[in-house]
């Protein structure tokens, strides 16, 4: 029954036979009938079925919330006998967002793994845009976005921390050898930016409409890794977090320019779906990320106004 509980808990939420099918690798015949079995043992029908969507009936719905209930206290009961046994693992799926990935999430995974040890995570890693689609789809437990515009999806946000943003260039570029920066200069320049999807560019391009500028040149990179060693190279400049370019900053490879006319900051979320149950290991995932400090930030950038 279990098992039939949640092909038909997939099925609802997926809104497509062939969708939920993908997600719990069956086949959409399978799935069929296995849905018409549970509606024969309840002797009602759960869902309309047209050719392009299923939708729950009224009766599905009452079913779908006492299903999601009953497979949660199942997965609770199977957790806790686990917890009996220190010497079992519990898993947790976790996202994160390219930039959080790269430069915060190990640190707070460490730390994580110190207090519970027997809570093993699957980590994720892509752009904001994908990991707030798997938070929705439910294929994640809990994911870390760059900014938080996710309205059309049916999560739960939390501010996580924010960064000062940054534009970056090499030392030796006029950007840092001159006392103001020239808008025209901005412009004109080759900017290395993220892709679309990525937190990380929405903040860019937003960034650009605050200046009122366009940029014709623009190299798209899926790392932030990668651009920050195109920069250095001489390749263009960029605009990333603080933290992002903290150790870059100190070996020298790159600088950091804020301009005074323009703060701005991007912000760190975790996402959950927005189902009131939630595993036991992400409860206690969540509730450590609500007391975690990020490690002390230092400023490595400069001020400048734009002429």
């Amino acid at each position: 029954m279990e098992h039939k509980l949640e092909i038909f808990v997939t099925t609802a939420e997926q809104k497509s036979f062939t969708r939920a099918a993908e997600l719990l690798h069956m086949t959409p015949s399978a799935i069929s009938l296995s849905i018409k079995a549970l509606e024969s043992k309840l002797e009602c029908r759960l869902f309309d079925r047209t050719n392009k969507y299923v939708e729950l009936t009224p009766e599905g719905s009452v079913v779908y919330t006492h299903a999601k209930e009953i497979l949660m206290q199942y997965h609770d009961m199977t957790q806790s006998l686990i917890n009996l046994d220190p010497s079992k693992n519990i898993p947790i799926s976790i996202g994160a967002a390219y930039t959080f990935g790269e430069y915060f999430l190990p640190a707070i995974l460490y730390a994580f793994n110190k207090k519970h040890p027997n809570i093993l995570p699957n980590i994720t890693i892509q752009n904001s845009k994908v990991i707030a689609e798997q938070i929705h789809k439910q294929e994640l437990d809990i994911g870390f976005i760059v900014e938080a515009d996710v309205a059309e999806y049916d999560v739960d946000v939390n501010l996580f921390s924010e960064e000062m943003m940054l534009i970056v260039a090499r030392p030796d570029h006029p950007i840092n050898k001159n006392s103001s920066i020239d808008m025209k200069m901005l412009e004109a320049e080759t900017w290395i930016i993220r892709e679309e999807g990525s937190g990380t560019r929405d903040v860019t391009n937003k960034f650009f409409s605050q200046l009122g500028i366009a940029p014709k040149r623009i190299m798209s990179f899926g790392s932030s890794q990668t651009i920050k060693e195109s920069v250095a190279l001489g390749l263009g400049v960029s605009y990333l977090s603080e933290s992002v370019i903290k150790s870059d900053v100190q070996v020298g490879t790159l600088k950091g320019v804020s301009l005074s006319d323009y703060p701005n900051e991007t912000s760190f979320h975790y996402i959950t779906h927005q189902s009131k149950l939630h595993t036991q290991a992400v409860q206690i995932f969540k509730e450590f990320l609500d007391s975690y400090v990020l490690g002390e930030k230092i400023s490595v950038h400069t001020k400048k106004k734009i002429k």
